[in-house]
């Protein structure tokens, strides 16, 4: 019978809403979540939490974070053995290991280069069937306005994406669907978000206030079905996702 793989996608904000973002989690169940602006410091408590392992890879370092932490980027939890690839980097800066965070407008050029943009992807097994899932935190632009290092880094994206085969993608992808940059992905790939959600900012939170911009997804291959999808607030300044996947025949 086939296998079916209850997701959850979420941008948590750091280490701010942890009694928030955790409960929702556990009351979930889900058998794989993947998380954007993670700190590297809590992930040994989401794996206790939830009972799951892990995949983190770094994106950035900021040493003047209100939650202390230093490091953050993006995870993938599962309830199962996690197989990852190796880190896949398509944007920003290009040295070794990690450096300062730019401090200022995070719209900006400078911002963007002192972080590393990534692709999390892994393998992970249920019921003797191998589900690929991948995601990441794309850049931030001001009012959704594509910019050229958006662009440069969508088309390294979708190159390095091109080489996965089937597989689901989630994350904070930073451009509102309708906009030049979402579309690319939209193009390409199967936009599960339900059309009748108009945003996936959450208001009540988010420091901006509410904003007409659905900037979070769920997109997959034809090798994946992906139904069920629920969107979740009161968790962060961004809507959660929740979602059910299978495997079929292409």
């Amino acid at each position: 019978m086939p296998q079916t793989l209850k997701l959850a996608q979420l941008n948590i904000e750091g280490s701010k809403h942890l009694d928030l973002v955790i409960p929702f989690l556990q009351k979930q169940n889900p058998d794989v979540a993947c998380l954007q602006e993670l700190n590297e410091q809590d992930v040994a408590s989401f794996e206790k939490a939830l009972l799951m392992h892990s995949f983190f890879v770094p994106m950035g370092m900021n040493s003047k974070a209100i939650t202390g932490a230093k490091v953050w980027g993006i995870g993938i939890f599962s309830k199962s053995p996690i197989k990852p690839s190796a880190p896949l980097q398509y944007g920003g800066y290009a040295g070794n290991g990690l450096i300062e965070y730019v401090h200022g407008d995070p719209t900006k050029k400078n911002a963007h280069d002192s972080t590393k943009f990534m692709l999390a992807v892994a393998d992970i097994e249920k019921g003797g069937e191998t589900f690929r899932i991948a995601t990441t935190h794309f850049p931030v632009t001001a009012h959704g306005a594509a910019t050229d290092f958006q662009r440069e880094d969508m088309k390294a994206l979708l190159g390095l994406l091109e080489k996965e085969g089937e597989f689901v993608l989630t994350g904070d992808f930073n451009a509102p669907r309708g906009g030049e940059i979402f579309a690319q992905l939209s193009a390409k790939y199967k936009d599960n978000i339900p059309p009748e959600i108009a945003t996936s900012i959450d208001g009540a939170i988010h420091r901006a206030g509410q904003l007409p911009f659905m900037v979070d997804g769920i997109f997959s291959t034809p090798g994946y079905e992906v139904s069920n999808v629920v969107g979740h607030t009161g968790l962060s300044d961004h809507w959660g996702f929740t979602a059910e996947i299978k495997k079929v025949e292409i």
